[in-house]
């Protein structure tokens, strides 16, 4: 899961738990605020329960628009509402509440914003409109609205905190595509930047000491090429036939050689440009073999090709025979009988050569001069990182005393 929907998960948990906190006290307060509601009006309906059992206990008709009464109703926030409007507003209202009180139902009305208490008895009705007015939570909504513009804010200011990351990002995923030019210099001075700012000083190195190597190995390959050119031009006055031919052969192979390490070097340092397309692997397996110019006879003696099956692969032609050439090359060296099987199947290419037990895995043998391997380190070594950059896959296996080396796709 990515550093970003980590984030906005954490503030989505945040917000539903601040809704939940302000929810939960809005409901509390308003189960507060209608208790306390019916407790003033079961107390305004006692007060007139107790005006009409003092009408009776004298004997007389219970008048409810006696001032008297009226006041003392109008102390609890109470308007006498006209007994000709008492039908339509409770036809146009919506019960709050009812209970009863002896033998009286008080019941809570709500009609457009306010609130009436109703009392009805077998002798009487009456209802009384609440003055006090019934407020809307403003002020909770507004703190409900701030923190939640802060926690907004917070997740917009931690947003734009790791931007810098995410340039980061994007910038060494084009150091690994291979452009070293890429800067990392920033002027801030958080972490992030002090991370990009290293890692802008190491990649300088490692851009400068790519250069150098560069250079060694170019003016090496041009500097063999000057005596390489002048033994041929020589070459053409010996009168030997024999001879001039062997001597060809050592220059051709030479040049050959030049010319491999120029690709191997373009390989390591990112900038060959792949030739993709599908080619039988028996072709290549001939370009290898005439890689290591062998003679003939050679190569009918000390290589055996076996096509069980048709192979077509995409790839490099000239990289993928370089690597063939390779494994044939350590084969040979390092075989007792300096022969090497190489089996084509439809979706593999097998080489298998007669040797000692010398390692356990491929991985521990493929970097470059490993004393353990004999010599064979570096060849490995190009082996594996073609096929990586071909995204091939090489697999080795030692069975009944033969070293097994498969190539297939991956």
């Amino acid at each position: 899961m990515k550093l970003y929907s980590k984030i906005g998960i954490i503030f989505l948990v945040a917000f539903a738990l601040l809704t939940a906190s302000f929810a939960s006290y809005w409901y509390i307060q308003k189960t507060q605020r209608l208790h306390k509601i019916e407790k003033r009006y079961v107390q305004t309906a006692r007060i007139v329960l107790k005006h009409f059992r003092e009408a009776r206990k004298n004997h007389e008709k219970p008048n409810f628009n006696d001032e008297e009464f009226l006041s003392i109703v109008r102390n609890s926030a109470f308007e006498m509402v006209e007994p000709s409007s008492i039908y339509s507003i409770r036809k146009e209202s919506k019960k709050l509440f009812q209970r009863p009180l002896g033998r009286v139902k008080v019941q809570v009305l709500r009609n457009h914003g306010n609130l009436f208490l109703f009392i009805k008895h077998k002798r009487f009705r009456v209802m009384f409109l609440d003055q006090e007015s019934v407020r809307f939570p403003f002020g909770l909504l507004g703190v409900y609205f701030l923190a939640l513009l802060f926690l907004v804010a917070l997740y917009l200011w931690l947003i734009q905190s790791l931007k810098p990351l995410k340039v980061l990002q994007e910038k060494i995923s084009k150091v690994e595509e291979g452009d070293l030019s890429v800067s990392f210099k920033t002027v801030q001075k958080d972490e992030v930047a002090q991370v990009s700012n290293a890692f802008d000083d190491a990649l300088r190195k490692i851009e400068s000491l790519m250069e150098s190597r560069q250079l060694f190995l170019r003016t090496i390959m041009h500097e063999l090429k000057t005596p390489i050119g002048k033994g041929r031009l020589l070459n053409e006055f010996l009168e030997d036939g024999k001879r001039k031919e062997q001597y060809e052969a050592v220059f051709e192979r030479l040049e050959l050689l030049i010319e491999e390490f120029s690709k191997i070097e373009q390989m390591l340092s990112s900038s060959y440009e792949f030739k993709l397309n599908n080619y039988n692997v028996q072709e290549m397996l001939d370009q290898a073999l005439e890689l290591m110019i062998l003679e003939e006879e050679e190569i009918e003696r000390k290589v055996k090709v076996n096509v069980i099956e048709s192979f077509v692969l995409r790839t490099d032609f000239e990289l993928f025979s370089l690597a063939l050439k390779n494994l044939i090359d350590n084969a040979l060296k390092y075989s007792p009988n300096h022969q090497v099987n190489i089996d084509v199947y439809a979706d593999r290419i097998v080489l298998r050569n007669e040797g000692e037990f010398f390692m356990k895995n491929l991985e521990e043998f493929s970097q470059p001069f490993n004393p353990k391997g004999q010599g064979l380190g570096l060849g490995l070594y190009i082996v594996q990182n073609i096929m990586k950059m071909l995204k091939h896959d090489v697999n080795y296996k030692y069975i009944e005393g033969k070293h097994h080396f498969a190539i297939s796709t991956q």
